[in-house]
């Protein structure tokens, strides 16, 4: 699922030949894409980290997908996703597509790969989008070992056609099929997956171009087999990994880039930087929140809780983020079915704040703020919410600094004991993507202990309603619950802020987020 990280995008170059330089020539147009920091394969089932995702953009496709136009959903690799009872879905696959060794693209293809990705010793990252397939536990048991290596959910009926039984009625299922974590891996990959983490084999507009070696730039090229209707413009893509934003952003001001994403602390700097070289995405397709640890002493009453959220001044706080506004609920606010002001503890209120905590008898201690130490602008943005809480609050802050990976590590254990900025970005457009990865007590993102019977099995009865306005209502009476016991505490939204070259402009619609891939060039 799709934590929020840098934006993979950090910046897109125009160049021909064989060069990363700027400019066209006979060879073509190559659009060159930096992305964070260097991935060890391109596998969007093994890795489904931003930049791996970005780089699926280009080497694979999706069964279907948002259009950026209308917001519906459409079909690409799927020719059709049925059920009659929100339970069991046939998939049918659209004849003609071929992964680039070749190979056909069949029922097969899915279901092998969907196998081999759910079977838990595999430690593929994108394992827990199959957690709603019958057979899903005995290939990830609480304890001892698998009891099987397929999910008996997953069978294929011929070669463009399988099917998916889910344990529950789903019905926003064919909106998940969107993800591009989903995407098929080649029979020739299955047999020996680490052997091609460097040579992947895809079917989406674009292929490998040469060998890609470690520390190097991902070099692609058309793929004149691509089986879409929607072939990209550019020629070429080259993706470049960039660990420090900073470093990317000077490489734009320098003229070696096309596409640079914003860092946080060049947020007052950018305007006189790069005057008329910079553009603010048209969706928000995510959420910036604090985690609170509910189970540690201190954190138990919602008393508390609401009064840390209502003694921060948002708009102060989203200053100091590239792109971003005040949140006022629990799920993005580009999604059919979202409403402002669900959080009734979103708005400054130091007296009210003041209020609740007495109540709740206090905050005794220190409270722990956990920052990224390795992100620039993170312990900035830590000391400012602490100051807001030792100001209005008059609490004693302790300031907790680790990388980026640690704190992911300890917060995937349950290990934290203190606050820390967390973030979530849908993986499909349903405001059930918010709902059940952060706050079920199954989600695969709630990693703050939160847990709350009435949510799991509203959840549930949601999900089996076919209407989509009435399974809307289900979901948003949820976001209510969900609200009075105020386990996370929203931040912000952003829209992503870009720097780009006057003639090449990424694909940008209010329904997703900023893709570069579908640039629109101009030279």
């Amino acid at each position: 699922m799709a934590a929020i990280a840098a934006l993979a995008l950090a910046a897109t170059g125009c160049s021909g030949g064989g060069s990363d330089g700027k400019g066209s020539g006979a060879a073509g147009r190559t659009v060159t894409v930096a992305t964070g920091a260097e991935i060890a394969a391109i596998n969007p089932e093994k890795d489904n980290s931003s930049a791996n995702i970005q780089l699926a953009f280009a080497m694979w496709a999706p069964l279907t997908r948002v259009d950026p136009k209308s917001g519906k959903l459409v079909n690409v690799v799927a020719d059709s996703v049925t059920s009659k009872d929100a339970k069991t879905w046939t998939i049918k696959i659209k004849p003609g597509w071929k992964f680039t060794n070749g190979e056909k693209l069949t029922a097969k293809s899915f279901v092998d790969t969907w196998n081999y990705t759910a079977y838990g010793p595999h430690g593929y990252l994108s394992n827990g989008f199959f957690q709603r397939v019958q057979g899903y536990e005995d290939l990830n048991p609480a304890k001892g070992k698998p009891k099987a290596t397929t999910l008996s959910g997953l069978k294929v009926v011929d070669d463009l056609t399988f099917t998916v039984t889910l344990k529950a009625p789903f019905s926003p299922y064919p909106s998940t099929l969107s993800y591009y974590g989903l995407a098929a891996l080649s029979a020739e990959t299955l047999k020996d997956p680490d052997a091609y983490s460097h040579k992947p084999i895809g079917y989406g507009p674009y292929k490998l171009d040469g060998a890609w070696k470690a520390g190097q730039p991902v070099r692609l090229t058309r793929n004149k087999g691509y089986a879409g209707k929607d072939a990209p413009q550019a020629d070429r893509l080259v993706y470049r990994f960039f660990s420090n934003p900073e470093t990317a952003y000077n490489e734009f001001l320098a003229g070696n880039l096309d596409y640079a994403t914003l860092p946080s602390s060049k947020i007052d700097a950018y305007k006189t930087d790069a005057p008329g070289k910079w553009s603010q995405g048209k969706s928000a397709p995510n959420l910036s929140y604090l985690e609170l640890p509910v189970n540690t002493p201190g954190f138990k009453d919602p008393k508390v809780r609401r009064a840390l959220s209502l003694a921060l001044d948002r708009k102060a706080l989203v200053k100091l983020k590239p792109g971003a506004f005040p949140a006022t609920s629990f799920t993005a606010s580009t999604l059919d079915g979202h409403r402002e002001n669900t959080c009734t503890a979103c708005t400054l209120d130091v007296a009210g704040a003041k209020k609740l905590l007495r109540e709740a008898g206090g905050f005794s201690g220190r409270l722990k703020m956990y920052y990224a130490s390795d992100n620039p602008g993170d312990q900035v943005f830590a000391e400012a919410l602490g100051n807001m809480w030792r100001q209005s609050l008059g609490l004693k802050i302790q300031y907790v600094g680790k990388p980026g990976s640690d704190l992911s590590a300890m917060a995937s254990k349950g290990a934290l004991d203190g606050v820390r900025s967390s973030g979530w970005g849908h993986d499909y457009p349903s405001l059930e993507d918010y709902l059940t990865p952060i706050f079920a007590s199954y989600g695969d993102f709630n990693s703050n202990g939160y847990r709350n019977p009435e949510v799991d099995s509203r959840l549930e009865q949601a999900n089996k309603i076919a209407d989509p306005a009435k399974a809307t209502r289900a979901y948003q009476g949820i976001e209510d619950l969900i609200a009075r016991d105020m386990p996370v505490v929203p931040l912000f939204h952003t829209r992503t802020i870009y720097l780009h070259a006057t003639d090449v402009h990424p694909l940008d619609s209010r329904y997703a987020d900023i893709n570069p891939v579908r640039s629109t060039i101009d030279r």
